[in-house]
This record gives structure tokens, C-alpha cells and sequence, in this order.
């Protein structure tokens, strides 16, 4: 089993999962550019930073820290598309 451990935070993937039942998954109605980063547990997707925050009853770190740990801990990490996005690209991979 994999498990994150450092001096400010330790979580597991099982803790990650009963963290997740315990918050409601993101939905459609509710989406927005300020919350871009999501993670799949089960067949529901959850913000990032609200999925580690409950899952380590503690303020959850940066998104990029977020979505780092839920990728070594297994779960699949998607980012929202929208807009410009997704009719020419991400910038960086324009021609």
C-alpha cells in the first residue's frame, strides 16, 4: 500500500476513500475555473484540495502539492477544461 508520510502530513489511499464518502462529489452545476483540479475515487470525481483536507482534518496544502500526493497514492488526477481550452489548447501546446 502506498502511503504519504513527511513531518506535516500522513494519508493513505484508504483514508483518501472514507474521505470521500464523507463529502459530496463534484457536479456539473457547480464547476468553476477556481477549482480545476479533481481527483477519481470510485466512479465520482472530488476537488483535490477539499478531498485532502478531509481526509487529513487539516488545511489541505496548495493544489499542485494536492494533486501530486493523490497521483503517488494511486488516484486518477484530471484537470477541468473550459473555454479557450478547449477550443484551441493549452497555450503551451499550440504550434
Amino acid at each position: 500500500m502506498t502511503a504519504i508520510d513527511d513531518p506535516t502530513l500522513s494519508i493513505d489511499h484508504a483514508r483518501v476513500c472514507r474521505a470521500a464518502a464523507r463529502i459530496a462529489p463534484a457536479h456539473s452545476d457547480f464547476m468553476d475555473q477556481h477549482r480545476a483540479w479533481y481527483a477519481l475515487v470510485g466512479t465520482n470525481l472530488y476537488y483535490v484540495r477539499e478531498l485532502l483536507a478531509q481526509a487529513t482534518e487539516e488545511p489541505a496544502p496548495d493544489v499542485v502539492t494536492s494533486r501530486k500526493i493523490l497521483d503517488a497514492l494511486g488516484f486518477p488526477v484530471f484537470a477541468l477544461g473550459y473555454r479557450d481550452l478547449l477550443d484551441h489548447g493549452h497555450p503551451a501546446h499550440r504550434e
